[in-house]
């Protein structure tokens, strides 16, 4: 199993959540350089949350029989159904065996260990929200608590879970709430330009328009229950029954211009959080820190166009 986990970590991928350990500790250091044993166990974390994150994306292609995750074929394409799966129920419990052996106190390991359970957990509901929703049957509210609760659960649950064990690196007892909200917030706001990075056309990515092909919670979805009428909601639903054929959704698009709208709303709210991110952290007084924070958000921005 070593091998296909190797190959698999040394593709291309973009580490947000390995930046946001570091920039968790960061936060209660305030301006403290890190120590050569916090440089150690922040490296550690950010590999343990690596192993999480590839190990849920190995499964999550499985269930959307996905063709290609990081500039190659999926995992199940290459090794098939059954060691795929166990290889990423296995780098699940490979990544909390690690936690064992980090070299901090019993009491911050049990955090750990407790918010790294936790949160795997929350991304496991999310997932069989993801997977049992039924998009086109939803009315407007309908829509907005699925997504909402898909994008918090799913993505924003490892996003808090970086900040939080960043932290206790550096703090014994942070404010792990307050970074379980703002977290999961900045993991909703990447999971939406995602989604908007997916609404393609006449592309070679087998990743665009997957979720809407599969009917799976999206931006998308969310933008149009939020800021549509009901007449785009239902035109919308309309275009998805010709998918695979992409003709009338690209139409429908093209004439609401759906993307530039839904990317403007996603960086409203974007925006709206990075204030309420400096404004929770203003008294950390560690204005260094911030700029970080404000320079992966702006990255997160850009990430998926």
């Amino acid at each position: 199993m070593h091998g296909p986990a190797q190959e698999f970590m040394s593709r291309p991928k973009k580490e947000f959540r390995a930046e946001l350990v570091s920039i968790g500790c960061r936060l209660y250091l305030k301006g403290v350089p890190f120590s050569e044993k916090q440089k150690s166990i922040i490296a550690e974390l950010s590999r343990v949350l690596e192993w999480i994150h590839a190990g849920s994306l190995i499964v999550d292609d499985i269930q959307d029989d996905s063709l290609e995750r990081r500039g190659g074929p999926t995992v199940h394409r290459l090794y098939g159904v059954g060691p795929a799966l166990n290889l990423g129920n296995w780098m699940y419990f490979e990544a909390l065996k690690a936690l064992h052996g980090l070299a901090v106190d019993d009491g911050v390991k049990l955090k750990i260990i407790s918010c790294t359970h936790e949160a795997m957990h929350q991304a496991h509901l999310g997932q069989a929200l993801d997977l049992g929703a039924s998009m086109k049957t939803l009315n407007a509210g309908q829509i907005q608590e699925v997504v909402h609760k898909s994008h918090c659960l799913k993505s924003g649950a490892l996003v808090a879970l970086a900040l939080q064990v960043g932290a206790l690196v550096a703090e014994p007892k942070p404010d792990l709430l307050l970074l379980q909200e703002l977290g999961t917030q900045l993991g909703s706001s990447l999971q939406r330009f995602d989604d908007l990075g997916n609404l393609k056309f006449h592309c070679a990515d087998s990743k665009a328009l997957e979720d809407l092909k599969l009917g799976r919670p999206s931006w998308i979805w969310m933008y149009l229950a939020t800021c549509g009428d009901s007449s785009q909601i239902q035109g919308f639903k309309e275009a998805l029954e010709f998918l695979p054929e992409t003709h009338a959704l690209e139409a429908f698009v093209q004439s609401t211009d759906l993307k530039k709208r839904a990317h403007a709303e996603a960086l409203r709210l974007h925006r709206n959080m990075e204030e309420k991110m400096k404004k929770s952290f203003a008294g950390f007084e560690n204005v260094q820190t911030l700029g970080l924070i404000k320079n992966l958000t702006e990255r997160i921005v850009h990430a998926y166009e």
